[in-house]
């Protein structure tokens, strides 16, 4: 690996550890919390803002300063739109010009399919983001005015919807949403906002483009990610319904309005954004296991949310029911999909499972605690989720680990928000591709 000229993976690699690295340096010489942090729990509640994950081993509405929360809410904000991003937007504002290398990182950090057009989808994208939050911001700061206050509403309800797009899962609330879990007016702001920062910049600018009659129809990318999103909602929502049948220790102790508002808002807050209006660690084992996989499947490419994205599981789910009707071409909305995507989405599921077997192994090994609280927690960290079983005070399970298994968990936060692919490349390389035909091995399945 070459350091000296870095490509794409590496360089949105290093600048996500700069920034993490920065962060750290902000937090521990600026007045950000109360009382003095160890210098584990700053980088673990910096890099946990950065990636948009959401996992705190710090209270954020006790522990922190104004600041503090500031400056969360900043790495929060530089995090999810990625730090690329912002800098080449700053450059592009100040008329400097983008050079080819800077157009292929940039097209890497923001998941764009090459570099034509990658400008003007960047300036859109900036607009879409802003133009959304504080949409969000307005809608949140009326609806608490009459219990915080003119003054005491502006805060939150900005945190929280720059919180909620990103996919950050950070609160000011010490119990998260849990106050506003029959909340009819919170859990559809909070879960719109969700939705559309986990959908992709991508599709975002494809419906722009749709009703500003500058195309005609949605490409198949956004009509996949629009049709799955909205099915793993859905699912999500019906399946929690079922664990959570008759548990009276969890969900189900609550009325059926609160019951149906807390299953549909964790369904959606689950695959992206950790938010949560219910406490986690009463949720039933069948409960927690259906949220780790919908957190493991995540949100969609060039979105702030991780996991192995939605179309990498649609991809390979579609091969499977190809394969089993025995058809040798993999179709969706009447598009064949290439043998190399297929081939791209085996290998990020077969590396995200292995990255996440592994950690999670050593963590359970070093700690000794609950497997299935452990899984959860390393694969909201690997996906970037946030949600977790508690750890007592606010705080996540991570709170109780120890400081080699929150670094181990650090390590995962930024894995997943680069990209298993695009981490692995970035410390191996990329191979020169091989002239070299090799004869077929004939082996049994």
């Amino acid at each position: 690996m070459r350091f000296t000229k870095p490509g794409p993976p590496q360089a949105v690699l290093l600048s996500y550890v700069a920034l993490i690295a920065v962060g750290v340096l902000l937090f521990m010489l600026l007045p950000t919390t109360k009382a003095k942090v160890s210098p584990i729990d700053a980088l673990f509640t910096v890099t946990s803002a950065v990636t948009v994950t959401g996992l705190t081993v710090i209270n954020t509405e006790t522990q922190l300063t104004d600041t503090g929360k500031w400056l969360i809410l900043s790495l929060i904000q530089i995090g999810g739109l990625g730090y690329m991003t912002l800098t080449t937007f700053l450059l592009i504002t100040f008329r400097r010009k983008i050079g080819v290398k800077e157009r292929l990182i940039l097209s890497e950090s923001l998941n764009y399919p090459g570099v034509y057009g990658l400008v003007r989808f960047l300036k859109r994208v900036v607009l879409f983001v802003f133009i959304i939050e504080a949409a969000g911001c307005l809608l949140l700061y009326i609806h608490w005015v009459p219990s915080m206050g003119i003054t005491g509403a502006a805060f939150p309800a900005f945190f929280h919807s720059v919180s909620a797009f990103n996919n950050a899962g950070f609160s000011l609330f010490t119990d998260n949403l849990i106050p506003f879990r029959g909340d009819l007016y919170v859990n559809l702001v909070i879960s719109a906002l969700i939705f559309l920062g986990g959908i992709g910049f991508f599709v975002i600018h494809d419906i722009y483009l749709l009703f500003t009659k500058r195309t005609e129809r949605l490409s198949t990318h956004t009509k996949l990610v629009l049709s799955l999103s909205i099915m793993l909602v859905v699912f999500g929502w019906l399946g929690l319904i079922l664990t959570e049948f008759a548990h009276y220790n969890g969900i189900w102790s609550l009325n059926w309005k609160e019951r149906l508002l807390s299953t549909l808002f964790l369904s959606v807050s689950s695959r992206t954004a950790g938010f949560n209006t219910v406490d986690i660690g009463s949720l039933s084992e069948s409960s927690l296991f259906l949220l780790t996989i919908l957190m493991f499947i995540g949100a969609s490419p060039g979105s702030t949310g991780g996991g192995i994205k939605t179309t990498t599981f649609s991809v390979i789910l579609l091969s499977v029911l190809s394969y089993v009707r025995g058809r040798s071409e993999v179709v969706v909305f009447n598009r064949s999909i290439p043998q190399d995507l297929i081939h791209r989405a085996m290998v990020v599921m077969a590396l995200a499972f292995t990255y996440i077997a592994f950690v999670n192994l050593l963590i359970d090994r070093i700690e000794e605690k609950d497997f299935l609280s452990t899984l959860f927690e390393v694969v909201s960290a690997f996906a970037t989720v946030g949600l977790s079983v508690g750890g007592g005070e606010g705080l996540s399970f991570s709170a109780q680990f120890s400081s080699f298994s929150k670094i181990l968990i650090v390590l995962s936060m930024i894995v997943g928000r680069v990209g298993i692919v695009s981490f692995a490349l970035a410390l191996v390389g990329r191979e020169e591709e091989s002239r070299i035909k090799h004869p077929e091995a004939r082996l049994l399945l």
